[in-house]
């Protein structure tokens, strides 16, 4: 740093010292400011609180003489002394006051002089007040006085006088707080000037001052750091020079140290792609051995040789100096990586020099602006470049030279070898010619005489295949005929599938009305005639169906759904389906399953599973005593062997192979003992052999037989494998000896064993589902000796619904102990036969079931008639109490639990059972309406106690217990609302249940308050008192076979309509009268409003021109317009796109369901339509709507 550039340190320090005295002395005169200006503030204050202390103290002085005046006035008035207390108290209190303030306002002399008139005229006004009070006290005449208006004159002066003194005071008051804003704006405005001005120059003449350090001092720094960028970048070069050298080392080729090159670049100078090029010395070309960072494109679409001169890489070699692009265009090359590609900024293209010749040229692209560091640094290692280059291509051409060497070698060796070789081939020829000479002469003589043969032989051909022509000919009109004759039995069998189904349909409905005999007006013998047309009829339809499914196999047209199928869900299925039945028969039903069987096997599910019924059917048919079995094992050639053995009557063996036959079973009399078409065993073999399996039978009189189903583990596979090399099997084998012990098997098979009880997969069964009694299945779970064969105690019956079996003993113990009768069943299925049969006094039940929730079982239960009134208690280890209490549970614990809190859930079932009057509370503040609801609730063992206010009704509830409650909202002293919250809130009444009648709407927030408290909430209307009726008894468990007649009625009639189907619209399209009649009488009961059209153009019009429909019921077979076509015109109208279509149809072919769904159907029901069914999919659609 030279003298001119040398800081002044004087001119620095006096600054410093100016920045910082200035500054504290402004400080201290802005101090002073402040602190004159809050003293003459304080003495402003205190002056305005003088004025407000005079202002008061003259106001409490007014007070004082009013008061006195209105004390003497009532004393005048009244002639009572108490009147004079103020009087006398205020005289001396307003002489005391007005001498203060005349103190206080002493430095003002006409307030004085003020306040002196004033204490003068409450002299004389006082003087006239001891006259008038000693008159008054002489009973004198004071009216009079009074009346001329003495004393009020000196009031009215005192009144005055008080006002100019206030007014005086506050006039006073407003200019000294004038005066003072005034002085203060003042100040504080000249002293901001001041401020402002001082601070201004202060800032320039620093800022100036500053400004000159800072020039001086930026001017150092920028030079100091232009010498250490130049130094740093000498560093950053020389770095380079070292790190390229290091990274070529032991690079033994050209490709090699091309690739090391380019990589060290596109890292030191962020180089985003290059290519490397060397002369090559045969061509004297430019050759690319390496690249960085092309695409394939790039590289497969570039030239990789270039001469001299030829283009900017042969410019760059031929002018030997460095050329720079910048702004390259963006089709010239292209930067890739996986998010996207763009054209590089800059290039840099730079020849590489070894003594004085190009040997190379370097290409560089970059996506920033090219430096003159970067450039530099190129020159810098471009001679080093050109040695590293030269070195390269010297050890390629010394590696090239020595591998031509061997390869000369080599051949040399080989074409000595091959030498040899050839002239001992040409000795094997020679000897070969003479030897073939030879046997050429034989053949020709042997060739003459074939000759002849041949043309015999072409003779016999020529006339073979004018037989095979006419032959073909007559097959292929045979397989017209056979062709034409299967599509006559097929649309034979679809149109008598119509015309047998339509009058089925309506006959196995209305049996069906008959049987459940709603109106409750046929003879149990006449409801028995019903059951036995309603049976005939299922038979019916069972030997249509079979004959239909003989006639799809014999056409072809059964085709094979392959799916992976579990084994023990199979096994689980069959043993729901077919325990009950060998339970009715007293047989022993055992399933088993052999180590080694594999849990799942590829197959068609349904076919399979239809067969295995048809097998487990004959058996259990067949079989009077003893028992049924089946049994799964791995057999060889990945096959599975099923078999299905019986105990029963046997086959002859001259039977075998009839039984496989069509109608046809052992003998005539089989079929009038047992029943049955005859088909089961034909369709199943049929569906064996499409499965890619057989069916064997052995069997003897007497002894039982025994059916083998062998199947494909890989269906798929095997049904493959068939197409190229079919196999036929016999379809039985005949029994040399007595079928053996169901236990035993076969040496040369596993040994079987029984498969585990616990199955995953159940069908899941509602009450909506209508399966009667015998449709439900036994679940194959464990169970505990209980007392089912063995009650002693009459009436006093427990069934306990539980699949814990240790829980199970537990309650089995407890309900012993107190005197009860107790029955097990570990499933929903098997629960619900025995409440269903044993009527139990109560009834313990789980929710967890192993093949449906517990609920659901209680709400079946509790919407049968002849169980809804057993009190159920419900145990869980979940919490749906609400539920529970809601669908008529008396009572719900929460597991785990005590023993004594079971003790006590029993204690209070026994309670109820013995409590043989049970007492409603009714609260309505319409007289006529709790009458009515009174008379409607009231029987022999139901006691209604009826009132018309809230409180009444809390005092007999905190007086006597209570089974139900039914109240209205609306009430004189309260609402229905402060009922149930004070219900809730007590927890001896908590779980009361409440059902609310009431007459008004709700809306969904008033609603769902209710919920949350009430069991049931019931709109008045015109089914409104049957509902009740049906909650009430739900809540009271009564019997309702205990009820009067006309209450059992109104329970018959509001259980036959469906909430769901209430005022809702369904069209039904059907030609056919029979099954109109049948569905009205099904439908309409429950509450729907039917349309009828008898065919798709009607329907079509009731739904443009009708009312609102809610659901279409489309039977597909009909005149003018199909049910087809009338789907897709439906379909084509938006206002219908989402409108429920359930067709109808009778045909029941192949493709009829796919048809249906594609021509706009939601869903598929075939005729004869099961009754239930079709209620619980329109249940299902009405209640998505």
């Amino acid at each position: 740093m030279t003298a001119s550039q040398a800081v002044d340190q004087n001119r620095f320090r006096s600054i410093i010292r100016r920045n910082i005295a200035l500054p504290l002395g402004v400080g201290l005169v802005t101090m002073a400011v402040f602190v004159g200006l809050i003293a003459y503030l304080v003495s402003t204050m205190n002056w305005a609180e003088h004025s407000e202390r005079v202002i008061g103290q003259a106001n409490e002085m007014l007070r004082l003489a009013v008061d006195r005046e209105s004390s003497m006035r009532g004393f005048l008035i009244t002639g009572d002394e108490s009147f004079l207390a103020p009087y006398e108290a205020g005289g001396p209190k307003f002489k005391t006051q007005i001498e203060a303030l005349q103190e206080l306002v002493s430095d003002n002399p006409p307030q004085v002089e003020k306040l002196k008139q004033i204490e003068a005229i409450q002299a004389r006004w006082g003087r006239f007040a001891e006259n008038m009070i000693d008159a008054r006290r002489r009973n004198q005449d004071v009216q009079g006085p009074v009346a001329i208006g003495r004393g009020k004159i000196e009031f009215d002066e005192t009144r005055r006088e008080f006002g100019d003194f206030l007014d005086a005071e506050l006039r006073l008051r407003q200019e000294r707080s004038d005066a003072t804003r005034r002085v203060t704006t003042t100040l504080v405005s000249v002293f901001l000037l001041f401020s402002l001005g001082v601070s201004g120059l202060l800032a320039w003449v620093g800022r100036r001052e500053l400004m000159g350090l800072s020039a001086t001092y930026d001017g150092v720094l920028r030079r100091q750091s232009e010498q250490t960028e130049i130094l740093q970048e000498q560093v950053w070069l020389r770095s380079g020079q070292r790190l390229l050298a290091e990274t070529v080392v032991g690079q033994t080729t050209p490709q090699l140290l091309g690739r090391a090159v380019l990589d060290f670049l596109a890292q030191y100078l962020d180089a985003a792609v290059s290519a490397l090029y060397v002369r090559d010395r045969q061509h004297g070309t430019l050759r690319r051995i390496a690249t960085y960072g092309f695409s394939r494109e790039s590289e497969q679409g570039s030239a990789r040789h270039f001469e001299d001169g030829e283009t900017l890489i042969g410019q760059a070699a031929a002018a030997r100096r460095t050329l720079v692009l910048r702004d390259v265009p963006d089709n010239y090359v292209q930067v890739v990586s996986a998010t996207g590609r763009s054209a590089p900024k800059n290039l840099l293209i730079m020849p590489i020099v070894n003594d004085g010749e190009v040997n190379g040229v370097i290409e560089l692209g970059f996506i920033r602006e090219l430096t003159v560091r970067d450039q530099e640094f190129m020159e810098l290692i471009g001679n080093a470049l050109g040695d590293f280059v030269e070195a390269a291509l010297y050890r390629e051409r010394l590696q090239d030279a020595l591998a031509e060497t061997q390869q000369l070698n080599e051949e040399l060796q080989v074409q000595q070898e091959e030498l040899r070789v050839s002239n001992e081939g040409l000795e094997e020829r020679g000897r070969a010619l003479m030897e073939s000479q030879t046997r050429l002469e034989a053949q020709q003589a042997e060739l003459e005489q074939t000759n002849v043969q041949l043309e015999e032989y072409a003779q016999r051909l020529e006339r073979q295949k004018s037989d095979l022509l006419r032959a073909q000919d007559d097959l292929a009109a045979n397989a017209e005929r056979l062709e034409q004759s299967s599509r006559y039995k097929s649309e034979f069998l679809a149109n008598m599938s119509h015309e047998l189904r339509t009058p089925l349909n309506s006959s196995l409905i209305l049996a069906k009305l008959l049987q459940q005999n709603r109106t409750g007006n046929l003879s149990d013998e006449q409801v028995r005639y019903a059951e036995t047309i309603h049976a005939s009829n299922s038979d019916l339809l069972v030997l249509i169906n079979d004959i239909l499914d003989l006639s799809k196999v014999e056409a072809g047209q059964v085709t094979v759904e392959l799916e992976t199928v579990s084994i023990d869900a199979t096994l689980q299925s069959l043993e729901e389906m077919f325990k009950p039945l060998a339970v009715a028969k007293h047989l022993q039903l055992h399933f088993e399953r052999a180590p080694g069987t594999p849990d799942t096997f590829v197959t068609d599910g349904q076919r399979v599973a239809q067969i295995l019924r048809n097998l487990l059917s004959n058996a259990v048919k067949f079989t009077e005593r003893g028992e049924v079995a089946l049994s799964i094992a791995p057999s060889q050639d990945n096959m599975l062997r099923i078999e299905v053995r019986d105990s029963g009557i046997g086959i002859a063996a001259d039977k075998l192979e009839m039984i496989f036959e069509a109608f046809q079973q052992a003998d005539g009399s089989t079929s009038r003992q047992y029943g049955g078409s005859g088909l089961g065993l034909s369709i199943s073999r049929e569906f064996s052999r499409l499965l890619g399996g057989r069916i064997t039978v052995a069997s003897e009189v007497g002894k039982g037989s025994v059916f083998t189903l062998w199947l494909p583990v890989d269906g798929e596979a095997a049904l493959a494998g068939r197409q190229n090399a079919p196999t036929s099997v016999p379809a039985h084998a005949h029994a040399a000896a007595p079928v053996p012990a169901m236990n035993t098997v076969a040496p040369a098979e596993p040994p079987l064993v029984r498969p585990p009880s616990s199955f995953n997969q159940s069908a899941v069964i509602t009450p909506a589902n209508g399966l009667s009694l015998g449709d439900i299945p036994e679940t194959a779970g464990g169970t505990i000796t209980d007392d089912r064969d063995n009650r002693t105690r009459a009436g006093r019956l427990i069934v306990a619904v539980e699949d814990d079996l240790a829980f199970a003993e537990i309650l089995r113990d407890l309900t012993h102990e107190l005197d009860f009768d107790f029955v097990h069943a570990s499933s929903a299925a098997s629960g619900l036969a025995l409440v269903r049969d044993m009527r139990p006094a109560a009834v313990l039940l789980d929710v967890g079931l192993p093949d449906r929730s517990g609920l659901t079982v209680l709400e079946w239960l509790k919407n049968d008639p002849l169980t809804r009134h057993i009190p159920i208690h419900i145990v869980s280890a979940t919490d749906h109490a609400d539920k529970a209490l809601h669908l008529g549970a008396i009572g719900y614990t929460l597991k785990p639990t005590a023993r004594s809190t079971m003790e006590a859930a029993i204690r209070r079932l026994e309670a109820r059972l013995q409590q043989r009057l049970k007492r409603v509370l009714v609260i309505e503040d319409d007289g006529p309406m709790r009458e009515s609801i009174r008379a409607l609730l009231q029987s022999e063992n139901t006691e209604i106690v009826a009132v018309a206010t809230l409180a009444e009704a809390l005092d007999y509830l905190a007086k006597f217990s209570f089974d139900c409650v039914v109240t209205d909202l609306a009430l004189p002293d309260g609402t229905g609302y402060d009922l149930l919250e004070r219900l809730a809130a007590n927890t001896a009444h908590a779980a009361l249940p409440v059902i609310v009648y009431t007459g008004r709407m709700l809306s969904d927030e008033e609603e769902h308050r209710l919920r949350r408290y009430s069991k049931s909430i019931i709109i008045k209307g015109a089914k409104s008192p049957e509902r009740l009726l049906d909650e009430v008894t739900l809540f009271l468990h009564s019997v309702e076979s205990s009820l009067a007649p006309e209450q059992q009625r109104m329970l018959r009639t509001v259980r036959q309509r469906d909430n769901a189907f209430e005022d809702r619209t369904i069209l039904l399209a059907e030609d056919d009268v029979r099954n109109i009649f049948a569905l009205s009488h099904v439908l309409e009961p429950l509450g729907a409003k039917l349309q009828i059209a008898r065919n798709g153009r009607e329907a079509l019009e009731a739904l443009e021109n009708g009312p609102e429909v809610h659901l279409i019921l489309m039977d597909i077979m009909m005149p003018e317009m199909d049910g087809l076509t009338a789907m897709g015109e439906i379909r084509r109208n938006p206002r219908f796109a989402h409108l429920p279509i359930i067709a109808l149809t009778a045909k029941a072919m192949a493709n009829d369901r796919t048809r249906c769904l594609e021509a706009g159907a939601d869903d598929y029901v075939s005729k004869p339509i099961d009754v239930d069914k079709l209620v619980a999919l329109c249940r299902v659609w009405l209640r998505q709507r």
